[in-house]
């Protein structure tokens, strides 16, 4: 059961949270891809608590039961080939949020009445019950254990943890604070110990027989091929058919029949919503463009037919930062009140996961269509694309974040790696979460790892300014239809942009870090360099060119490996 709604008080959640300006600006290109507004599509999903644990229910005693799916991005990408790995991926991570759905409605189903769902997001999902049945969700995690061995060895799975409360836990700021710490003290402490192993029958975990290199699934590197199948297991021939369906114009799906979840008593339907469905990218006939055609749509066509562009893909991992933090705020002066309340938390998480996955992917639908979400929710991303389109997107998510939150305490950091499509899927995955953790080591976070160098996002969109900014006749120096710059001096200032940073490091550092000091000779070497390969109307742009190498080099780097590889024949 689950009910629904939201009125004057959730609009005064949002308002404590988000600019109401931003539901504004965005209403129009909202309605036009869901058939209403932002807000209205948010407060359908809002919770009244009022209705739940109202007078004539006798709501005292319950248990809070939260869901969490872990080992994500394991289950997604570890050992994943590139053999129809566009068509997997996006069809496994919406098998994620499929099956936690599934699993929610199960846990009604087995607890009966005065049973309510509370919300389902990004692989996780919270339900309060009036039934403190714990044998029943012992049955039922023994139940996911088993899936999850036997199907994925493992690797992943899905940990139920619940704890005890009160009516008046709902009501009370203090109370509602100290439940949703203890929720998430069980939760973690799950972690530790993901599957009880004295339950299973076999202490070692039973493979695929006679598995040889002819006979390995193509897909996930694990399970033997089934012959009625094109080289793949029948689990990864169920997740491309499940990716097929996604972009199909099917309404649902069922769990027995469609998705092979077979412990569940009665085939549980699930609406395939727009959050599921999210974007990928198509060709004419429908179909998923695969990561080689990704990477040679980032290849444009100009007014003269000659086709330039790096031949290449991007992977992009972006996180909200502070997040933990914000939302435990108890500090008076810094108290986000996000736990405060059920209200509170209900509309703000929400409200969040909605930006992610559904305003982003409606954005790459209409302006990125070269572009691919693996999973979007929650607080986090993981988008796959043209490269050049990924790097634009990246630009307009951190825009649209910031118009998005009320304040400056939370911000969004990103790492982006470039790539053959060649490339396993898998390695990207986890090299891209490296450069994520490298943005998140910066002070104060709103960062960005893309190139080889971390910055703070405002450094890198000043950089960026001043740089365009660098006109003659009203055309940039660095246009893609500028021939007068050659590749050459293009290297040269990458070269300077290295020196410049060695020497500026060794300054806020205060010497205590090695230092080539043949750098400092940048300066001049790149007058040298520039009077030399420019045509003499471009002189006058030496000074503002070596300010902005000074003060932003790894800054102006980025920009340069992008202007670099977009005019790359």
């Amino acid at each position: 059961m689950i009910l629904k709604g939201g009125g004057e008080l959730s609009d005064e959640i949002l308002k404590k949270y988000f600019n109401m300006n931003f539901f504004e600006n965005v209403e129009e290109e909202f309605k036009d891809a869901f058939g209403r507004n932002f807000k209205t599509n948010l407060k359908k999903d809002f919770i009244k608590i009022d209705d739940i644990l109202s007078e004539d229910i006798s709501y005292h005693d319950m248990i809070l039961i939260s869901g969490d799916f872990y080992g994500i991005q394991k289950f997604i990408f570890d050992r994943l080939g590139n053999k129809n790995a566009s068509k997997v991926i996006r069809a496994k991570s919406a098998f994620i949020q499929i099956f936690t759905e599934v699993i929610a409605k199960y846990i009604c189903e087995k607890f009966g009445d005065k049973t309510n769902i509370l919300s389902v997001t990004a692989g996780k999902f919270e339900i309060l019950s009036q039934n403190k049945d714990e044998n029943l969700i012992n049955n039922i995690q023994d139940e996911l254990d088993d899936y999850f061995i036997k199907n994925f060895y493992g690797l992943s799975g899905m940990s139920i943890s619940f704890v005890e409360c009160k009516k008046e836990d709902f009501f009370e700021p203090e109370k509602y604070r100290k439940l949703r710490d203890d929720i998430t003290e069980k939760i973690e402490k799950k972690k530790f110990n993901k599957f009880n192993l004295q339950k299973q029958k076999n202490y070692v975990l039973e493979n695929d027989k006679g598995i040889d290199n002819q006979s390995l699934c193509r897909i996930c590197n694990i399970r033997k091929i089934n012959p009625d199948f094109d080289n793949c297991c029948t689990i990864c021939n169920g997740f491309i058919n499940l990716g097929e369906k996604l972009v199909r114009n099917e309404k649902h799906i069922f769990a027995q029949k469609h998705l092979n979840i077979n412990f569940i008593n009665n085939d549980i339907r699930i609406e395939l919503t727009e959050k599921i469905k999210s974007f990928v990218a198509k060709d004419s006939k429908k179909g998923i463009l695969d990561f080689d055609e990704l990477a040679e749509n980032a290849r444009k066509k100009f007014d003269d037919n000659n086709i330039t562009g790096l031949k290449a893909i991007a992977v992009l991992k972006a996180d909200v930062d502070n997040m933990g933090t914000f939302i435990k705020y108890k500090d008076k002066d810094k108290d986000s009140g996000v736990t405060e309340s059920f209200e509170n938390y209900d509309v703000f998480s929400k409200t969040l996961d909605s930006f992610f996955s559904l305003h982003i992917p409606n954005k790459m639908k209409k302006e990125f269509p070269n572009t691919y979400t693996v999973f979007a929710g929650g607080d986090d991303l993981f988008l796959v694309g043209a490269w050049d389109e990924i790097l634009s997107l990246a630009r307009w998510i951190e825009k649209e974040f910031k118009a998005f939150v009320k304040g400056k305490e939370l911000t969004i950091s990103f790492g982006i790696a470039i790539a053959n499509s060649s490339i396993p899927i898998s390695y990207l995955a986890h090299h891209t979460e490296h450069l994520l953790e490298e943005a998140k080591e910066i002070d104060g976070k709103d960062a960005i790892t893309l190139f080889g160098e971390t910055v703070k996002w405002n450094s890198y969109k000043d950089a960026r300014k001043k740089i365009k900014a660098l006109k003659i006749e009203n055309v940039e120096i660095f246009d893609l239809k500028n021939q007068d710059i050659n590749t050459a001096l293009l290297y040269r200032l990458l070269d300077f942009c290295e020196m410049s940073k060695q020497i500026k490091k060794y300054i806020d550092c205060k010497g205590e870090v090695e230092c080539d000091f043949r750098n400092a000779l940048w300066k001049s070497k790149l007058r040298y360099v520039f009077y030399r390969n420019m045509d003499k109307k471009y002189h006058n742009m030496i000074s503002e060119l070596d300010t902005i190498i000074d003060k932003y080099p790894s800054e102006t780097k980025m920009f340069l490996c992008e202007f670099i590889y977009k005019r790359r024949g």
